[in-house]
């Protein structure tokens, strides 16, 4: 994704690029404001329940039609932990407790998200049921995943399938 400042957003007046803080940015020639972007922050659930993972089909782009795990992006106001609750319930109508993380994962494919911050949740209660940004959802048996998209999907369903995650 790449990030674009083209006015000031304290005074209004066009941003030139200059460097600052070692490395270049947006800067204001008028008031010296400097622009920067900040990283883009999802959350990830990895959920076993009886021996199956939990997946979403994309309903949207990027990878549209795919599977992947249950994620989304934080609030910049919101708890990661808070966060990757009410991902999982928009998403899988699925209330879930997280029980620990997993991994931090740096932005390795087309993606949106800079970081991704994967949390182990255990199911709690609710029924599933695909909704906002999904348009199914499945419990998959380690033989039968489904071709996945983005990387922290893949890494996780990869170490599950090998026995590393349970």
């Amino acid at each position: 994704m790449s990030r674009e400042a083209n006015f000031c957003p304290r005074c209004g007046a066009p941003l030139t690029w200059q460097q600052a803080s070692g490395r270049l940015r947006p800067v204001c020639p008028q008031c010296s404001l400097v622009v920067y972007f900040d990283p883009k922050v999802a959350v990830l659930a990895f959920i076993v329940h009886e021996e199956r993972l939990l997946l979403v089909r994309r309903a949207l782009p990027p990878h549209q039609g795919q599977w992947a795990m249950p994620a989304g992006f934080m609030d910049y106001d919101e708890d990661p932990q808070q966060a990757v609750v009410r991902e999982v319930l928009e998403e899988t109508g699925l209330h879930v407790q997280v029980e620990r993380l997993l991994e931090i994962f740096p932005r390795r494919d087309d993606g949106q998200a800079d970081l991704v911050i994967a949390y182990a949740c255990a199911w709690l209660d609710g029924r599933p049921q695909a909704a906002d940004d999904a348009d199914a959802l499945g419990w998959f048996a380690r033989a039968d995943l489904p071709p996945l998209a983005f990387y922290p999907s893949q890494q996780l369903a990869a170490r599950w399938q090998k026995g590393l995650l349970g």
